[in-house]
């Protein structure tokens, strides 16, 4: 396979639209220890075409050593060839030549739509090393990035989209505006951005907390908006002749967005919102348990939507549902909430380990199947 991946330095890492493969993204998770790598591949299809994407690796510790390579959300399925299982296996075994010693194995977040969704591990293993030569892709025990979320086209006109959604969530939007829930936006100029995203860092807190999910310390929020600047400014600098931007030029730097919604000066949900090229994705949210008849999550989203497709976003990334509208599952409520807004639940192939080191990598899931269960 005629597979060549390059390194390449931060500054001149090819822009994507892709924000988990972007620079910006590298940054941010050097901010919490990862050390990202900054590759290009380039590749010829079948009628001997030449392609290329970024491939951004981030290197991640344990126990203060760094253990494995993980790859957020690549490859994508557009660009590569049909034998993408050779093609991911020939990108596994040239890039451990770049991975440190320590490195006991590669961790992939797929950006694979999974059209069978077969949920039997032998399966999907035995589907996964089909056609390569060391038959060494292993199921990761858990998927980092969750394999299904709900996307929605944000092409058709507003009164489309509201035609689109569930019943209840169309009633659930116009009860928001009854009830005089407003909304505001901050972004990283505005100058109460860092005030405003304390106060909803507080309800973000409580949220995780009650929700029981995985809680990022407040300075993370923090470089989003501080790393967001400072990109923007640097892209500010770059002078087209006459203002004009070439067909050429690359794809804008990410953006985000702190979204809230309030009533009577109380603020009752918040949503940060990322945009990159034309995608959008629905970041990180909290909300209160106060005034809860007021809708304010449904309104916001609302606002969120019609915010993105005004940026020239075509998409928006719900990042993260339930396999399946099962309601018996304790995440039935988020099944219903963000697929009632009418996007086409999507399945990916979920995250998959390319192991180097067999023994490390075993004591690893071993350690990390463990912490699942308890």
């Amino acid at each position: 396979m005629n597979l060549t991946l390059t390194k390449v330095q931060p500054e001149i890492f090819p822009a994507s639209d892709n924000l988990f493969q972007n620079h910006f993204w590298g940054k941010l998770k050097e901010t919490t220890g990862q050390a990202p790598l900054y590759f290009e591949v380039t590749f010829e299809d079948e009628e001997n075409n030449r392609h290329s994407f970024p491939l951004l690796v981030l290197l991640r510790k344990v126990k203060k050593v760094f253990k494995y390579a993980y790859i957020p959300r690549s490859p994508d399925e557009k660009i590569i060839p049909e034998d993408k299982n050779c093609f991911l296996e020939e990108l596994s075994e040239q890039l451990k030549q770049y991975l440190p010693e320590t490195v006991a194995f590669i961790r992939y977040d797929l950006h694979w739509i999974n059209r069978e969704h077969s949920s039997r591990t032998e399966m999907l293993e035995i589907m996964m090393n089909y056609g390569t030569k060391k038959h060494n892709f292993k199921k990761a025990p858990t998927d980092y990035m969750c394999s299904s979320t709900c996307i929605l086209n944000l092409n058709p006109a507003p009164q489309t989209m509201l035609k689109k959604m569930r019943q209840q969530t169309r009633n659930s939007i116009r009860r928001a505006y009854r009830e005089n829930v407003t909304f505001s936006i901050y972004d990283a100029a505005s100058p109460e951005i860092f005030q405003k995203l304390k106060d909803t860092y507080e309800m973000y807190r409580d949220t995780a907390q009650r929700k029981n999910f995985y809680c990022e310390k407040y300075k993370y929020f923090e470089n989003i908006f501080i790393l967001n600047k400072e990109f923007s400014e640097k892209k500010e600098t770059e002078d087209f002749d006459e203002g004009i931007v070439p067909l050429d030029a690359q794809v804008p730097s990410p953006q985000f967005y702190l979204f809230t919604a309030q009533k009577n000066s109380t603020v009752l949900s918040g949503l940060i919102l990322a945009i990159c090229g034309t995608n959008a994705y629905y970041m990180y949210a909290a909300s209160s348990m106060d005034m809860r008849h007021c809708m304010p999550n449904y309104g916001l989203q609302w606002e969120v939507i019609r915010f993105a497709r005004s940026k020239g976003c075509t998409s928006y990334d719900f990042m993260g549902i339930p396999p399946n509208n099962d309601s018996s599952s304790p995440m039935a409520g988020l099944y219903i909430f963000k697929t009632g807004f009418g996007g086409d639940v999507t399945h990916f192939y979920g995250t998959w380990d390319y192991p180097i080191n067999h023994k490390e990598y075993t004591n690893f899931c071993t350690g990390e199947s463990l912490s699942i269960k308890n």
